[in-house]
């Protein structure tokens, strides 16, 4: 219909990662089609658990590994036969077997944790020589999370060897040896579980998107201490846990914000305003009107919620951000005149900082940007000054990592970068409010298999 036109022309104009929607607000009928939002798109993902052609769980099943690569499994053997996006991939891993004269993952016990990524990494870029193109991220996998014994002093690979974990079916260890299936394994088999459905969820139905509340809290909830905590405040449930998984994800950001300004007994101003340093699309700006929603919704005193998304790497796909600064708060906030305003500045902080419209912040976020790693953007370590920047505001900052094994080292870099004492209001610690929705971990796999966005956090001032 003729309805369809200005959606269709705002989807050419955005490119492929947006889609328009309307906020789940049941009057707000009018000017519907002028308002959009970024949603970000999950891409494939290989598991040895499933099938490679139709995503059928293998757990429970007698599973056919290819008959030429042995890397990728089936549940039938005509789906084996009409997997035709394999075929380029598994010419090259034959090819690599080749070259190598053994199997690729013959003999890898030999190698330590580190040695072994390493390895994984080397045989990817020996496999793109050899079909000419860069392997998908999904492709990469094949390597990088193979089916082999879950003991690193054995990492056993031949598959008739093998049986696998019978919770998750992703870990295998040897028939003979059942010691081999290491005792850290049953605190990651949940995590195994969760992400196998998240990956078998999206492969039949997309992106999960779980519903959200719409509650307006009248007080603070300053007695609640994690995430179901104020999901109670705001009446809201969700059973399923692929929904609660996605609702983490997407409530993390504004609840650690909430934890953080809470921590500094600084919840009570009328105007607040958070930095998000290094954001990126896919994370902070992911379903936009969580800041809303977590934010504003569940802190009363605020009337104006300014958000600043600042990053060098915030806009890869060049989204057009004045239709995003265009999306309303609900009809409960605009009848008493809150507002949620976004600013978004496609630089290194230091640089905004020297701008004439910086805003000052009454909370700095750095949320999972690895501040103890040398390499950042433009393959330049830009962290320093962008530390120091932030600490001369003399406002809280609120740091969160992935894993437990990162928090205390960007920890160091604050304490190294700073000239003046720095009050601890929380030192590295689990987060209550972090996400719940797994991701692979392959930078310390052999440590944590998974991790989690916002996991750990401390906060300074």
């Amino acid at each position: 219909g003729a309805s369809e036109v200005p959606r269709e022309a705002l989807l050419s104009h955005l490119g492929k990662m947006l889609s328009t929607a309307p906020l789940s607000d049941a009057e707000s009928s009018d000017e519907e089609a002028e308002y959009v939002e970024y949603i970000y798109k999950p891409r494939p993902y290989f598991m040895t658990a499933l099938c490679n052609h139709c995503k059928m769980d293998l757990c429970g099943r007698q599973a056919l590994p290819c008959k030429d690569c042995g890397l990728s499994y089936y549940c039938c053997m005509p789906h084996m036969r009409e997997d035709h996006t394999h075929r380029q991939l598994c010419y090259g891993l034959r090819q690599l077997v080749q070259q190598n004269g053994h199997d690729i993952f013959y003999k890898s016990a030999d190698f330590d944790a580190e040695q072994f990524r390493s390895y994984r990494i080397v045989c990817i870029r020996h496999l793109e020589k050899l079909i000419n193109r860069p392997l998908s991220a999904t492709e990469q996998e094949l390597l990088l999370f193979p089916l082999i014994c879950n003991q690193n002093t054995c990492r056993e690979h031949r598959f008739k060897r093998l049986v696998r974990c019978g919770q998750c079916g992703e870990v295998a260890y040897c028939k003979d040896q059942a010691t081999h299936l290491s005792a850290t394994h049953a605190q990651w088999c949940g995590a195994y579980k969760l992400f196998k459905a998240l990956v078998i969820f999206q492969s039949k139905f997309g992106r999960v998107e779980p519903p959200l509340p719409d509650a307006v809290l009248k007080d603070l909830p300053m007695a609640c201490s994690n995430t179901r905590q104020i999901l109670k405040k705001l009446h809201f449930n969700v059973s399923d846990e692929c929904e609660f998984a996605a609702l983490t994800q997407i409530s993390t950001g504004p609840l650690t914000v909430f934890y953080a300004l809470k921590l500094c007994n600084r919840l009570r101003e009328s105007e607040l305003t958070v930095h998000l340093i290094g954001a990126e699309m896919e994370f902070e700006v992911d379903v936009f009107q969580k800041w809303e929603l977590f934010l504003l919704h569940i802190l009363p005193p605020v009337q104006t919620l300014n958000v600043v998304f600042v990053g060098p790497e915030l806009n890869p796909n060049n989204i057009n951000f004045e239709q995003l600064k265009k999306i309303r708060c609900c009809r409960l906030c605009r009848k008493a005149q809150r507002t949620v305003q976004y600013y978004f500045e496609n630089r290194l902080y230091h640089d905004y900082c020297k701008d004439s419209k910086f805003i000052h912040p009454d909370l700095v976020c750095f949320f999972n940007s690895g501040l103890y790693r040398s390499t950042g953007f433009a393959l330049e370590d830009t962290w320093p000054d962008t530390i120091r920047a932030s600490l001369d505001l003399k406002c809280p900052i609120v740091v969160t990592s992935y894993t437990k094994y990162e928090a205390p080292l960007d920890m160091s870099q604050f304490i190294n970068e700073s000239n003046r004492h720095l009050n601890v209001a929380l030192p590295p610690t689990t987060n209550p409010f972090a996400s719940e929705k797994p991701e692979r971990n392959f930078i310390s796999d052999h440590d944590a298999p998974f991790m989690f966005k916002n996991y750990q956090c401390f906060v300074i001032e």
